[in-house]
C-alpha cells in the first residue's frame, strides 16, 4: 500500500459523501474496447513506477487495460479478489488505482505527475469492485468518469489538477523515503489577531440549557483532570455522554458544540501538556468532527493564563482545531520532521559535546566530537554521563559571540558517575550526581572537579537537578557573599521569573528580606504565586519600578539590588539604592566602575560578580546549604521546561526571546546499556515479536522481558524465544496485564539487579469500533485500559530509573480522527500527551503515530 497514496486520497474520501450530477458511461461494457480507441500496453507498468520511487502493494495495483484515443484515455481497473468494498463509497485501493491511470495521458517525455486537488466530486453508487474509467485532459485538468462493468456511472470528478515531480526528484525521494516519512503536528500561528469578541448572550453552557430553547452555540468546559488513571477514564466518560446528548438532541441540530480543555496539548515551545485527560478527549473529538462535520470545535486555552476573550475565537468557523496561546491562536498542521533543527549526534561511541562552529548565530550550533574528554583523569577529577544540562542565557551570548569572557558552554548538569580520579574517595561509579562543570555540560561525557559536584537527592530528578546549580549558587553568593544581606533589608530582584531570579526570591524570602521584584506584565502571576503583592511587582519593561517601588518604601528606597539589566535600568536601580545600598550586578553587558558608582549614587558599593570567582571550597559549601534547605522545605524547586539536546537550536531561540518561566535544560539521550533489560507490552504479539527482533538486530539489546496476558502460552511465544537466542538474545515472557498496577509493580521488582531495566516499549492495544453517536462507556474502557491505563501505569512506575527508551506505539487516528474509531483516538492521543509530559520533565518519551502494518495482527 503507498502511503502517498493514502494520504492524497483522504480530501476525496470526504468529499464522496456530497453526490454530483450523474457522469457518463466510461466506456464500453465490460469487456469490449472503446470504439476507435488504440491499446495501451499495461504489463510492467507498476515495475516502471518502483524503479522511480513508486511502490504500490497488491491492492494498488488494480490497473488491468488501457486504450488511448486522442485526448482521452480509457482503463479498467479492479480490486484483487481478497479486498472487500463493503463499507466504502468508492474502495480508496480502487479509486487509487483509477488515478493510475492518469499517467498515460502524459505528453512522451512528461515527468511523473501526482493529483493535487479535485473539483466536482460525485458519487452515484457504492459497492464497486471493478470500475471502467475515463479520463480527458482538458485546459482546466482532467475530468474523470467510471462507470461499474455493466455501464452504469459509479463515480465522476470534474477537474482533476496535476503537479509534475522531475524524475530524479521521484528518484531521490524513493531513497530517502526511510528518512522522509517521518511527521510530526506542527502548531502553526494563525495570522489574524483575535477577532472582535461576539455577542455571547445567547451562548449556553450544555448542562445549563433551558428546555425549548435552541441556542446557537453550546459550550462544554472540560476541568484539568488529576493525574491518574480513573480520572482519565471518568473524563472521557464524561466527555462522550455530553458529546452524545449535543449530538442526538434535536433542538441542537443547528447549535455548534464548542469544547474547552486547558493545557490539553503541546501548542507552544517549551510548554508541557499539563492535562493528560484532555488529550484523550481531543483525540475522541477528532473522530466526532469526522463524523459531524462542522458541529464540534475544539478550543484549548493557555494553561498560563491571559485568554480571557477566548469565545472570540470560537467564531472562527474554518478552523475545527484551536489552542490559545501567548494572546493569540495556533492551529495544528501535519507538517514532515524538518531535520534543519534537530541536530546530528556523532557516529560512534566517542565523547562529544554542543558547540559552536561559528559565533553569530545560532544556526552554527552543532554536536561535536571532543576526544579530549575522555583523556585519563586528573587528581580530583570525576567524569560524568550527563543526563541533563541547564541552560543559562550566558550560553546563548556565547553562540552569538556576545559574551564579554571566553566560555564553554554548558555551565551545569547532572549524571552518573563513570570514573573518578586519585584523590577522590567519596564518589564512586554509578551515584548520582550534580553540580558545575567549566569544560562544558552539554555533552554525553564531561570532567569536572569533585568540589564542584554533589550527590543527587533521591527523589530529584535528572532534569531538576541541572536546573538548581547556576540558579541557586548565583543567587546564594550574590546576597550573601557579595550583597551581605541582613534580615529586615530590603532587596529588589531584577527579572525575578527567571532561574536566577526566581531563586534569589525564595532564598531573601528565607533571609527575612523584603523582596520587590521585576518581570515582564505577562509573567506577573508567576511572582504573585511566589508571594509578592502588586506593591512589590515592577515591570522589566520600562523604568515606572523606580517611582512606584521609591513610593512603596516611603522615600528610603532599597538596601540591595540583585541587577541582570543594563543601560537605563542600571541607571534606575542605583538611583532608588538606599544611602550606602550594594548593588550587585551579575549581568555582563554594562558593567560600573565601582569607584564612580560610589561617587555619584550616595556612596552605593557596586560590585560585578560571578559565583566562580568563590572558588570551589566556597562553591561546595554554598551547594550543600542548597541542598540542606531543600531537604528542610526552605526551598522549592524551580518550574523546568527540558528539550533534547538535539533541539538545542530550538531552545537557544526561546531563551533569546526571553518568553520562558524558571529553568529550561537539555536531556542528553542515555544509551541502551547492554547489560539492561528491555520490557516490551504485547511482547509476543505481531508488533511485540517485530520489535524483539529489531532491538536485537540492531540495538544490541540482550535481555528482553516480553509481557503478555497469556504468558509462555501465548501463541507463537515459544517460537519468538526460540529465535532471539538464536540471535544471541536471553528473552522472559511473562503473564502480566500492565494495566494492572500490583502487578505490573510486582513485575518490575523482579527484575535482576544485575540486568536493570533500561528501555520500556509499549505496544499492547485492542480497538472496539464504533462511532461516537453509538459508543458505549464500556468499548471506551476497553479500549482505554490496554493502551492508557498500561502507559500510565509504566510512567509511574519507571519514573525513578535512568531509562534509555520510553516508546508508546500510538495510531494516526489520534491525529486524524478517523470516522468509527473515537475511543482508539483517545487512547492514542494519550500516549502522544504522556510523551511530551515525560520529555518536558526530562525523562525519555517517544510515541510513534503509526498507520497501517503490512502484517495482520490480534489487533
Amino acid at each position: 500500500m503507498s502511503a502517498k497514496s493514502t494520504v492524497a486520497l483522504w480530501p476525496i474520501f470526504t468529499l464522496l459523501a456530497a453526490a454530483g450530477t450523474a457522469p457518463p458511461p466510461a466506456a464500453a461494457p465490460d469487456g469490449a474496447a472503446p470504439a476507435g480507441a488504440e491499446p495501451v500496453e499495461v504489463e510492467g507498468f507498476y515495475a516502471a513506477l518502483t524503479t522511480v520511487g513508486f511502490g504500490y502493494g497488491p491492492a494498488f495495483r488494480g490497473l488491468r487495460a488501457a486504450w488511448r484515443d486522442g485526448a482521452t484515455v480509457y482503463a479498467e481497473v479492479a480490486l484483487p479478489s481478497d479486498v472487500p468494498a463493503d463499507g466504502y463509497g468508492v474502495h480508496p485501493a480502487l479509486l487509487d488505482s483509477a488515478l493510475h491511470a492518469v499517467s498515460l495521458t502524459a505528453e512522451p517525455g512528461t515527468g511523473t505527475r501526482l493529483p493535487f486537488s479535485f473539483e466536482g466530486v460525485g458519487l452515484q453508487a457504492a459497492g464497486a469492485t471493478a470500475l471502467r474509467v475515463a479520463l480527458t485532459a482538458g485546459p482546466d485538468g482532467i475530468a474523470l468518469h467510471a462507470a461499474d462493468p455493466a455501464g452504469a456511472p459509479v463515480v465522476g470528478i470534474a477537474s482533476l489538477t496535476l503537479r509534475e515531480l522531475a524524475a530524479d526528484s521521484v528518484r531521490r525521494a524513493g531513497e530517502r523515503a526511510v528518512h522522509d516519512a517521518l511527521f510530526t503536528v506542527d502548531w502553526s500561528p494563525l495570522p489574524r489577531q483575535a477577532p472582535a469578541r461576539p455577542d455571547t448572550s445567547a451562548w449556553r453552557d450544555l448542562d445549563a440549557v433551558e428546555a425549548g430553547t435552541e441556542p446557537p452555540v453550546v459550550v462544554l468546559s472540560v476541568p484539568p483532570a488529576p493525574a491518574g488513571a480513573p480520572a482519565v477514564r471518568r473524563t472521557t466518560t464524561e466527555v462522550l455522554g455530553a458529546v452524545q446528548e449535543f449530538l442526538d438532541a434535536e433542538r441542537f441540530a443547528a447549535a455548534r458544540l464548542v469544547v474547552v480543555t486547558r493545557g490539553a496539548v503541546p501548542a507552544a515551545p517549551g510548554q508541557p501538556v499539563t492535562d493528560l485527560a484532555g488529550a484523550a478527549v481531543w483525540g475522541l473529538l477528532r473522530s466526532a468532527q469526522s463524523e459531524h462535520p462542522g458541529r464540534v470545535l475544539l478550543l484549548d486555552r493557555d494553561p498560563a493564563g491571559g485568554d480571557a476573550d477566548w469565545q472570540a475565537w470560537a467564531t472562527v468557523d474554518d478552523e475545527p482545531q484551536l489552542a490559545l496561546r501567548e494572546g493569540g491562536a495556533r492551529v495544528p498542521r501535519i507538517a514532515r520532521q524538518s531535520a534543519a533543527e534537530v541536530l546530528a549526534v556523532p557516529d560512534g561511541a566517542g565523547a562529544w559535546r554542543l558547540d559552536v562552529t561559528a559565533q553569530g548565530t545560532l544556526e552554527n550550533l552543532a554536536l561535536v566530537p571532543v576526544p579530549e574528554a575522555d583523556a585519563p583523569l586528573g587528581a580530583g577529577q570525576v567524569r560524568v554521563a550527563v543526563r541533563a544540562a541547564g541552560v543559562n542565557f550566558r550560553d546563548v551570548l556565547i553562540t552569538l559571540g556576545m559574551y564579554p569572557d571566553h566560555a564553554v558552554m554548558g555551565a551545569e548538569a547532572a549524571g552518573v558517575v563513570l570514573e573518578v580520579g586519585a584523590e577522590v574517595t567519596d564518589l564512586a561509579a554509578g551515584d548520582r550526581v550534580f553540580g558545575h562543570f567549566d569544560g562544558g555540560g552539554f555533552a554525553n561525557r564531561a570532567v569536572t572537579d569533585r568540589r564542584l559536584l554533589a550527590r543527587m537527592p533521591a527523589h530529584w530528578t535528572f532534569a531538576q537537578a541541572a536546573a538548581v546549580p547556576v540558579a541557586f549558587t548565583t543567587a546564594y553568593y550574590g546576597l550573601v557573599d557579595v550583597a551581605a544581606a541582613r534580615p529586615g533589608e530590603s532587596v529588589l530582584v531584577h527579572a525575578a521569573a527567571g532561574g536566577v531570579g526566581m531563586a534569589a526570591v525564595q532564598l531573601a524570602r528565607h533571609l527575612g528580606l523584603e523582596v520587590y521584584g521585576t518581570a515582564s506584565p505577562g509573567k506577573w502571576d508567576v511572582l504573585r504565586a511566589a508571594g509578592l503583592d502588586d506593591a512589590h511587582l515592577g515591570s522589566s519593561r520600562d523604568l515606572g519600578f523606580e517611582e512606584s517601588f521609591r513610593a512603596a518604601t516611603g522615600g528610603w528606597g532599597v538596601d540591595v539590588v540583585l541587577n541582570s539589566l543594563a543601560g537605563e535600568f542600571v541607571d534606575a536601580s542605583l538611583r532608588l539604592l538606599a544611602d550606602g545600598g550594594r548593588f550587585a550586578d551579575m549581568g555582563k553587558a554594562d558593567l560600573r566602575d565601582a569607584e564612580r558608582v560610589a561617587a555619584d549614587y550616595r556612596g552605593a558599593r557596586y560590585r560585578a560578580f560571578n559565583p566562580a570567582e568563590a572558588g570551589p571550597e566556597r562553591v561546595r559549601e554554598i551547594t550543600a546549604e542548597i541542598v540542606a534547605l531543600f531537604d528542610a522545605g526552605a526551598l522549592t524547586m524551580l518550574p523546568v521546561t527540558a528539550w533534547d539536546v538535539r533541539e538545542a537550536v530550538r531552545v537557544f531561540r526561546f531563551m533569546s526571546q526571553a518568553r520562558h518561566v524558571g529553568k529550561n535544560v537539555v536531556t542528553v539521550p542515555a544509551p541502551l546499556d547492554p547489560e539492561g533489560t528491555v520490557l516490551i507490552t504485547g511482547g509476543t504479539g505481531t508488533l511485540g515479536g517485530l520489535l524483539a527482533r529489531h532491538l536485537v538486530t540492531e540495538r544490541g539489546v540482550r535481555h528482553l522481558l516480553l509481557l503478555s496476558r497469556r504468558g509462555a502460552d501465548s501463541p507463537g511465544a515459544a517460537e519468538l524465544v526460540e529465535q532471539l537466542t538464536e540471535l544471541g538474545a536471553e528473552a522472559t515472557v511473562a503473564a502480566c496485564d500492565a494495566a494492572d498496577r500490583d502487578a505490573l509493580a510486582a513485575l518490575l521488582a523482579q527484575i535482576p539487579a544485575e540486568h536493570p531495566l533500561t528501555g520500556v516499549v509499549h505496544t499492547a492495544g485492542v480497538v472496539d469500533d464504533g462511532v461516537v453517536t453509538a459508543l458505549t462507556t464500556e468499548q471506551l474502557a476497553t479500549v482505554l485500559r490496554p493502551k492508557a491505563d498500561a502507559a500510565l501505569h509504566l510512567h509511574e512506575l519507571t519514573a525513578d530509573r535512568d531509562l534509555a527508551m520510553f516508546v508508546l506505539f500510538s495510531s494516526v487516528a489520534a491525529v486524524l480522527g478517523p470516522p468509527g474509531q473515537g475511543n482508539y483516538a483517545a487512547a492514542n492521543g494519550f500516549l502522544d500527551a504522556l510523551a511530551a509530559h515525560r520529555r518536558a520533565r526530562g525523562l525519555a518519551g517517544a510515541s510513534l503515530a503509526w498507520g497501517l502494518w503490512a502484517e495482520s495482527s490480534g489487533i
